[in-house]
């Protein structure tokens, strides 16, 4: 009989080790949301909620696109908030694009860029890439598929390039259909939550 013990103690021991890393390599079995809470214009909240806790990243720049969708391949969705501000490199302001994570029950920066390739207009995770409207030089749009790199986003491909508007955005809804998508974002009086 103590024998039999100590082989359910020993098992017991394992599980609760490979849970252990399971959740430290951030991937909780726990429930997490992200959401944003609007305090003011230029001042948001980014808030994420799990079982047993919640974290808070103060943005103090406008938010023009809140989404939330697995950018990085790990299986656990990431919050993608596109922030209006300037930055070293681009002193104009401009629509940038922040990517933040939970390591551990706790909002973390995954990635904070300056810009994609021309300057941002929407963007989604679909087929857990990232996908881009962008601005040209010319005044033409660019529809541009990004993949995750250890750095942060690496251009892939141009879904589309040189169009209207209006072309990019048909072909922007078409193919976030076509591939499985993030949630956008609805406005409500306490902030912005992801819909689906």
């Amino acid at each position: 009989m103590p024998f039999q013990n100590h082989n359910v103690i020993v098992m017991l021991s394992r599980i609760a080790i490979v849970l252990s890393l399971f959740c430290l390599n951030g991937l909780c079995l726990s429930a997490q949301t992200f959401s944003l809470r609007q305090i003011n214009d230029t001042c948001n909240v980014l808030v994420l909620a799990t079982d047993s806790m919640s974290d808070e990243w103060l943005l103090l720049h406008p938010v023009y696109q809140f989404r939330v969708g697995d950018v990085d391949g790990d299986g656990v969705e990431e919050a993608l908030v596109g922030v209006v501000k300037s930055t070293r490199f681009y002193p104009e302001k401009g629509n940038r694009l922040f990517v933040f994570k939970n390591r551990d029950g706790r909002v973390r920066p995954l990635w904070m860029g300056s810009r994609l390739g021309e300057e941002i207009v929407d963007f989604r995770v679909a087929d857990g890439k990232l996908v881009s409207i962008e601005r040209c030089w010319n005044g033409q749009y660019n529809l541009d598929e990004w993949e995750w790199s250890r750095f942060g986003p690496r251009f892939s491909r141009y879904i589309l390039t040189n169009a209207t508007l209006e072309e990019v955005n048909q072909t922007f809804n078409q193919y976030e259909k076509n591939t499985g998508h993030s949630r956008a974002v609805d406005a409500h009086p306490h902030g912005m939550e992801p819909t689906n």
